[in-house]
């Protein structure tokens, strides 16, 4: 047993009955905030809001028609020249795999005259579908639609309430609940990952083996026991291979901790090889089936990248040969490799999908030709349009038929299957049961997605920080949530001394892996220590703050600044006087305190939204104009001294922000990262600029305040951190951000931001 495990409580039937009928509780509360945002926000604001929120992409065209996995209609979007100067999308919050419809281009000037007599879904030719994949000129929808797709000829696209992953998150509840309350007089279901379901309710202990399980090589050579493990990276540091090690051993469930910078990714690619190089279980010589899951498709495709990478490599090729590796869903990264370990790609262009080429050809001819506008040469009208439909649907379901063959033979093969957790779920991975699953980021992930691949596997590796980015909860905290009766009494019955236990939650922010450690202590997790990002200025203030002062910065990072990049080494930059005073600090605060830069709501002046409503639109996003004009000034200054655009980060909570700062930039720098705080998770920049935006009287800062989010911004940076902000307004936000404002008072360069917006 490993030490430090706590021994809980085993929790009563009311207890698991509690729990499960909490999530679902809180699940559907979830699902209505959003759908009801989703409805007002569509209903209330204009189509210049809804873009300038990131939720709607206006003036588009379509490009082509082609076929997809399940025969579905992948329509391809772009901004057509004749409407727009660049071709660039603007930025937006659209992802791979969000719902969206496909409508009628609405311009700004029509919607007070259409405002309150065109309901929500009316448009007739407009289409609903999944984002298949995103560039940044272009977007594909996938469309499963059983009526004529006729699109006009200037489109929007505009997001839609993301209920499919309820609806999956719902099915996974309800099967938990079969397996762990059988109805009385039933026998208990024979499944083969029951000791780890326990575990994670804490119904028995998890368990650890004394040995790590030698080699496969080892078995078949008859090698004596090596006391030791054999690593593929030699550079791991010790608090990696602790964490490896403790996974290796672990029987059901283990978490690593990777506080920023601390390699946590490079960790989980090692343990990947070190449980592809050792038997699934002591009965077989066969290595282990691996899923790999994480909430977001960025985060499952850096883990996919990499391991794509190494197992071109001579010795990691013997564990992956090609064809072991497969992704579910499409990448969010346009990487000509990436696309070719995807299940679509292997299904239309290996071996097997020569079944679908005659069907899926001629499906494509079909959609060609529907494709043709009215005047355009070899177009489709009256009733032809309607039987060309017809043959379609005819086709599509010989298409769903050989198609099904193709897939379970494609699946079969891959030896680590890598999806998001809630496609996971998908039909394409029915009845496999997988030896691992390890889920990344799982702090992101609300605890009920996680169980999508936990129900698919015998053995669960968690890694995250709980430090940073939590799930997005839209719902609102019900008050009116009463105790299950009884059940109070029940759990202050048990000795808090001696036991913890099971507990339904209170909110959907307790994710699995902080849930697992309040239930088992620290024992339950290993934390990486070292940090390979940061300089260590920038790293001092987390640190101190979050990480117990324990979180160490490598000896080959913790000096360096931007004058050490080869780039500004080579040229005589860096001895200017300009370069040094912009270059060298490693951390720049520009406040704006007492320069009156107030922020800006958006949406104030939208007209028939009730204060009610208001409320369910969410904050309002903010802008700050001025503070964008110091953000673009520094950036320019950085550009001008040779810093390349795409090491430079923009970062700001706010969506108006970054519209309003890459309106300035976008265009001249498509290449530099202007995003929200949530598109930067586990990536790095080499400078980061940050605006905070709020600037106000009262001192109200919004979810500025949210602590986790703050520290996911100032952790991207690798040489510099520049603040620009109002250290008067943001330092009353919380106590945390009253520390931070005095850190940068003391530790930073500060400058007045008033010299910058002339």
């Amino acid at each position: 047993m490993v030490s430090g495990i706590l021994h809980p409580a085993t929790p009563s039937r009311s207890v698991l009955e509690a729990f499960i009928n909490r999530h679902q509780y809180l699940l559907e509360l979830e699902r209505k905030a959003e759908e009801e945002q989703t409805r007002l926000l569509n209903s209330k604001c204009s189509p210049k809001l809804l873009e300038q929120r990131g939720l709607a992409l206006g003036g588009l065209g379509c490009s082509n028609i082609s076929v997809g996995l399940g025969g579905k209609s992948l329509i391809e979007l772009n901004r057509p020249s004749a409407y727009h100067t660049s071709p660039l999308l603007p930025p937006h919050t659209f992802r791979s795999g969000d719902p969206v419809r496909i409508e009628t281009h609405i311009s700004s000037s029509a919607t007070n005259k259409t405002k309150g007599k065109k309901k929500d879904g009316e448009d007739e030719n407009a289409v609903e579908g999944i984002i298949y994949k995103i560039s940044q000129e272009k977007v594909v929808v996938a469309v499963d639609e059983k009526k004529e797709i006729d699109l006009p000829e200037r489109l929007r696209l505009l997001k839609l309430a993301n209920t499919v992953t309820f609806d999956r998150m719902d099915k996974t509840l309800l099967h938990l609940k079969r397996i762990i309350l059988p109805e009385e007089g039933s026998s208990t279901p024979n499944i083969p990952n029951f000791p780890l379901i326990n575990s994670l309710l804490g119904i028995q202990l998890p368990s650890w083996s004394d040995e790590i399980t030698p080699p496969i090589k080892q078995h078949e050579e008859n090698i004596q026991k090596e006391s030791d493990v054999t690593w593929f990276d030699e550079n791991l540091n010790d608090s990696q291979k602790a964490a490896i090690k403790f996974c290796l051993k672990a029987n059901d469930v283990a978490c690593i901790h990777g506080p920023p910078g601390t390699g946590k990714t490079h960790t989980l690619i090692e343990l990947i090889f070190q449980f592809l190089s050792r038997p699934a279980n002591p009965n077989t010589t066969q290595p282990p089936r691996i899923l790999i899951t994480t909430p977001s498709n960025l985060a499952l495709d850096n883990l996919l990248l990499r391991l794509h990478a190494l197992s071109q490599l001579p010795t990691y090729s013997d564990l992956l040969p090609p064809g072991s590796i497969l992704r579910l869903g499409h990448p969010t990264r346009v990487h000509k490799d990436l696309i070719g370990e995807t299940l679509d790609y292997r299904a239309a262009n290996g071996d097997e999908g020569e079944l679908l080429k005659d069907v899926g050809s001629e499906l494509q001819g079909h959609l060609s030709d529907l494709g043709k506008k009215r005047g355009e040469k070899g177009a489709v009208k009256g009733k032809e349009r309607g039987k060309k439909w017809e043959e379609i649907r005819e086709l599509r379901k010989e298409y769903r038929q050989r198609e099904g063959k193709v897939v379970t033979s494609v699946v079969s093969r891959a030896q680590v299957v890598l999806a998001t957790c809630h496609s996971a779920g998908s039909r394409q991975l029915n009845n496999i049961i997988f030896d691992v699953a390890i889920v990344d980021e799982a702090t992101q992930a609300i605890e009920a997605v996680c169980w999508v691949p936990i129900l698919k596997a015998k053995k669960l590796i968690l890694a995250g920080d709980p430090q940073q980015l939590p799930p997005t909860i839209m719902s609102k905290e019900d008050k009116s949530l009463k105790p299950v009766e009884g059940l109070a009494e029940e759990l202050n019955g048990i000795d808090v001394k001696s036991h913890t236990t099971l507990k339904p939650p209170k909110t959907l922010e307790t994710t699995l892996f902080e849930r697992l450690e309040s239930l088992y202590g620290e024992g339950i997790k290993r934390v990486l220590q070292i940090q390979y990002r940061m300089n260590e200025i920038i790293a001092s203030f987390p640190s101190d703050t979050l990480y117990s002062s324990a979180l160490i910065s490598h000896s080959s990072v913790a000096r360096r600044t931007l004058l050490d990049l080869p780039v500004i080494k080579d040229s005589e930059v860096g001895t200017t006087e300009e370069g040094k005073d912009v270059l060298e600090p490693v951390a720049v605060f520009f406040d704006t305190a007492g320069c009156e830069f107030y922020e800006r709501t958006e949406g104030n002046d939208e007209m028939g939204v009730t204060k009610k409503e208001k409320g369910s639109l969410g904050e309002g996003s903010k802008s700050n104009e001025n503070e964008a004009v110091v953000v673009s000034k520094w950036a320019r200054k950085l550009i001008g001294l040779g810093i390349n655009p795409v090491d430079i980060g923009i970062v700001t909570p706010y969506q108006a922000q970054v519209s309003l700062i890459s309106s300035m930039l976008h265009e001249e720098f498509p290449e530099m990262t202007i995003g929200s705080v949530d598109g930067l998770q586990g990536q790095e920049r080499e400078a980061i600029i940050l605006s905070l935006v709020r600037s106000n009287p009262t001192g109200e800062v919004g979810f500025l305040g949210e602590y986790r989010r703050l520290n996911v911004a100032m952790t991207r940076a690798k040489r510099q951190l520049c603040v620009v902000g109002d250290s008067s307004t943001v330092g009353k936000g919380s106590k945390y951000l009253k520390k931070w404002m005095e850190w940068l008072e003391n530790e930073a360069d500060v400058r007045y931001a008033g010299d910058e917006a002339i």
